[in-house]
């Protein structure tokens, strides 16, 4: 969740530029493409809520480039009608979703965890070298789209690991509680990544460790505990409460006082922004939703994980399926009633 929430809570810091004048605004500047697919569909109007975004967060192997992006954190982000008040809404990578048949790949179509509709939209076709980003994220948001019946996707983007790290830096880094003993499967000690058995089961040698406690992060510790899950009491659910934590983590960081009113500082967290995403604004640009978004601030950004069961079968783990709740969040997500939805469901709130 930690790595695509990161997109939004970019988006909103960047509003945070109003107080420094238009040219810092202006700063904000991703990398903007099409990747909805479908670049005639484009919405030049006034940005005007509610609104609807998809934010991904991709783990891509710079060793092994020829491989398909693993979508490894999936989010929507609902902004009421008033522009005010946003809501995080975290889908499970493993959920078990209908995914439409995609022809630009000869995909077929099928029921699969979700994170596998980046894969199939992305692969190669032809004599294509290296996978295509932006097919997998059109397939992605389809297969979100069907399964929320969210009308339109009013915007999206995408960040990678290595961006999430920049952005943690250029905060100072960020102070979190750890709850737990952590040791990583990724890196070793001095940060450095551990390297893979010579048979291909898994890592070898030293490992980072994180005792529990209040801990000052740098941006690599920070990725690393989002990404563990092995050897957590709770598994993935260990992994989504520490994706929670530092998701809080971030959000205090930036939006402290010596970020926010600090244009260089400020500059600095905008200019990693702008270096990390990929973003898609249906025409408008990433400044325009900044500055739309100025007023959702920390206090009035809610964040909800998915009511979810996991399948099992004779070879183990599935995957996860929707609780029944969920059709009736999605329903208060089109309807723009999430705030009445969580007065009577206060325990899906993070």
């Amino acid at each position: 969740m930690a790595l695509a929430a990161v997109g939004a809570v970019l988006m909103v810091v960047a509003g945070g530029a109003v107080v420094a004048g238009e040219w810092l605004l202006s700063r904000y500047d991703p990398q903007q493409r099409d990747l909805f697919g479908d670049a005639e569909a484009q919405y030049g109007e006034d940005i005007e809520g509610p609104l609807n975004l998809l934010l991904v967060g991709i783990d891509t192997r710079p060793g092994r480039p020829e491989e398909p992006a693993r979508a490894d954190s999936i989010m929507v982000v609902h902004v009421d009608e008033s522009l005010e008040r946003g809501y995080l809404i975290s889908l499970p990578r493993d959920l078990l979703v209908d995914i439409p048949p995609f022809p630009a790949t000869g995909y077929q179509g099928g029921h699969d965890r979700l994170n596998a509709a980046m894969a199939f939209g992305s692969r190669q076709v032809g004599d294509e070298e290296l996978p295509d980003l932006d097919r997998g994220f059109s397939l992605l948001a389809q297969t979100v789209k069907d399964l929320t019946g969210i009308d339109r996707w009013d915007g999206g983007a995408v960040i990678d690991f290595e961006g999430f790290v920049g952005v943690v830096d250029a905060l100072g880094g960020v102070t979190m509680e750890i709850d737990e003993r952590i040791v990583s499967e990724h890196r070793k000690p001095d940060g450095s990544h551990r390297p893979l058995n010579p048979d291909g089961d898994g890592f070898h040698g030293p490992q980072a460790v994180y005792e529990p406690g209040v801990r000052h992060l740098e941006g690599w510790q920070a990725l690393d505990i989002a990404r563990q899950r092995k050897g957590m009491e709770d598994g993935d659910f260990g992994r989504q409460r520490n994706q929670q934590q530092l998701l809080k983590a971030i959000m205090d960081r930036a939006f402290s006082q010596d970020v926010v009113t600090n244009p260089v500082a400020l500059d600095r967290v905008i200019r990693a922004a702008g270096d990390s995403l990929v973003f898609d604004g249906r025409g408008h640009r990433a400044a325009d939703f900044a500055f739309a978004l100025r007023d959702v601030r920390p206090g009035s950004l809610e964040t909800l994980q998915l009511p979810t069961a996991p399948v099992t079968g004779a070879s183990g783990y599935q995957g996860e399926q929707p609780e029944p709740m969920v059709e009736d969040l999605f329903r208060a997500l089109r309807q723009d009633r999430l705030d009445h939805f969580l007065v009577e469901h206060p325990d899906l709130a993070d």
